[in-house]
């Protein structure tokens, strides 16, 4: 059930932001914090991550992305050109 003072036909706001929480016969075992700590560390949570390095472009990578800032630079003039037409009156 939802909230525990339903039946009353009240609820408190205590009632309603409590967290539900599982009665420990229906707990899993890997939420034991060492099992859950054992995780971590078989799965290298706890290691520092890996230094972040630039990445070099080969130059087809290069021109697309050039040719995409072209498209953007050329998409805004055509807005611009439209605006100015409608705003005066054209």
């Amino acid at each position: 059930m939802m909230f525990s003072t339903m039946r009353t036909g009240r609820r408190t706001l205590r009632s309603a932001l409590r967290p539900p929480t599982s009665p420990p016969s229906k707990r899993r075992p890997e939420d034991r914090e060492e099992d859950l700590t054992a995780i971590g560390h078989g799965e290298g949570w706890y290691e520092p991550p890996r230094e972040v390095t630039p990445v070099v472009l080969r130059p087809w990578q290069q021109a697309v992305f050039w040719g995409l800032r072209v498209y953007i630079v050329v998409m805004l003039a055509v807005r611009v050109v439209g605006f100015a037409k409608v705003a005066a009156g054209n």
